[in-house]
């Protein structure tokens, strides 16, 4: 989905590619919206969360909720190595616990999962430490090698509302960012709505999805770009 080229009529084709090269090139978040279903958007967010054979592979971390975590780690599965250096997954249940995978036969099925009973802050702090762990066993993560699919907008908005989802949100962008991740949060609302546009100005971009026959669909909105591609097919990884 992040690949350059193919976007649109030749010289937007050009500033399509450029633009979607500079996000990678210096971390970025990305807003997806579109009530999409939940197979079809996790096809798009595994193409965001990057190529398998990428060299080095990529960091995956998947946010979600506990409904959601079969797709989760079906993306984490299709998407490089599941080993803790590589690929993690936090959500929410019933215990606060974490999943340690170093020695078990179970590391070769699923990721290191960490499980939290707690606060919004205790979210946060747990996807601050994997970020940070990851960045420890990379030697200093290179742009676009950390990847974070966030599934729990939703989940929040009802929890604690608009405000604190703001500042949340706030907060989380800025780690990906500092270390030139690339981050996408999906909100299965439509583009015109009054929660989407609130969002907007923390993202770099908006991905708007749908469904067109039994295609799905992509458009990109830039935000700091006169920019808006057509309406596109999900491409491969990243």
């Amino acid at each position: 989905m992040l690949a350059g080229g193919g976007m649109g009529p030749d010289d937007d084709g050009v500033s399509f590619a450029h633009a979607l090269a500079t996000l990678k090139e210096q971390g970025s978040a990305l807003l997806v919206v579109g009530s999409v279903p939940e197979e079809m958007f996790a096809d798009a967010s595994a193409t965001m969360l990057g190529d398998p054979s990428a060299d080095p592979p990529r960091r995956r971390l998947v946010v979600t909720s506990e409904p959601n975590r079969s797709s989760a780690i079906r993306r984490l599965r299709e998407t490089g190595p599941l080993s803790s250096e590589y690929a993690r997954l936090v959500t929410r249940g019933q215990e606060a616990r974490s999943t340690a995978a170093a020695s078990r036969p179970l590391d070769q099925i699923a990721p290191r999962t960490h499980v939290i009973d707690g606060s919004i802050g205790t979210l946060g702090t747990t996807i601050a430490r994997v970020i940070e762990e990851f960045d420890l066993f990379a030697g200093g993560l290179v742009p676009a090698e950390f990847r974070m699919a966030f599934d729990c907008l939703p989940m929040l908005l009802s929890t604690y509302g608009r405000e604190t989802t703001f500042r949340f949100l706030h907060a989380v962008v800025a780690q990906a960012r500092a270390v030139s991740g690339l981050a996408h949060f999906r909100l299965p609302r439509e583009m015109d709505s009054k929660v989407v546009r609130l969002f907007q100005p923390l993202f770099d971009a908006t991905v708007e999805l749908r469904i067109d026959g039994d295609e799905l669909g992509q458009r990109w909105h830039f935000r700091d770009r006169d920019l808006t591609s057509d309406w596109l097919p999900i491409d491969g990884p990243a």
